[in-house]
């Protein structure tokens, strides 16, 4: 892969300080360069009044029309809450072996800020780790696993298992 690849990180709405520390993580975990990205999207987009959750899918598609000639890989953080047809809420979205992805830190907020930093790292990585073809991992504390709540989060590590790691490309 050539070194000019870039993982691109957009933010809409979440504090400077919490973008920092995901570039820092993603570079410490996958080894890219990250830049950031200043992408718009329109608060309503994929908005359900009834639900009062954005639908991930349709901010997803949205983000998959960004391209910059350097990059690898986009992630979004979002202060929304989402959801996908058939779950009542999730914390993020990524393309299976795609190039998009995006984790909402609306459910991951705790008030100790390491401990919603880190919630927010370890779905980042997830969602990372599906846009490079991997699935979910039933290996004890690898980062792949899935998540169904808070704790499930808080439960797994921020790093890949071995197996898991042997799969994602290196820089």
């Amino acid at each position: 892969m050539p070194e000019s690849r870039f993982i691109y990180l957009a933010g809409f709405g979440v504090q400077k300080r919490l973008l920092l520390a995901v570039a820092k993580n993603i570079k410490e975990v996958f080894g890219f360069n990250v830049r950031l990205s200043h992408i718009s999207v329109h608060p309503l987009l994929g908005y359900d009044p009834v639900r009062k959750q954005h639908r991930a899918d349709i901010i997803l598609d949205y983000l998959s029309k960004v391209y910059y000639p350097d990059m690898l890989k986009l992630i979004a953080l979002l202060p929304f809450d989402l959801y996908e047809e058939g779950f009542n809420f999730i914390f993020g979205l990524g393309q299976l072996g795609g190039n998009y992805a995006l984790v909402s830190v609306y459910r991951l907020f705790d008030a100790q800020e390491r401990l919603f930093f880190e919630r927010t790292f370890k779905e980042v990585n997830h969602e990372l780790g599906h846009t490079f073809g991997l699935m979910h991992c039933k290996s004890p504390g690898c980062v792949m696993n899935y998540s169904n709540s808070l704790s499930d989060v808080d439960a797994k590590g921020r790093f890949f298992c071995g197996r898991c790691n042997k799969i994602l490309p290196k820089p």
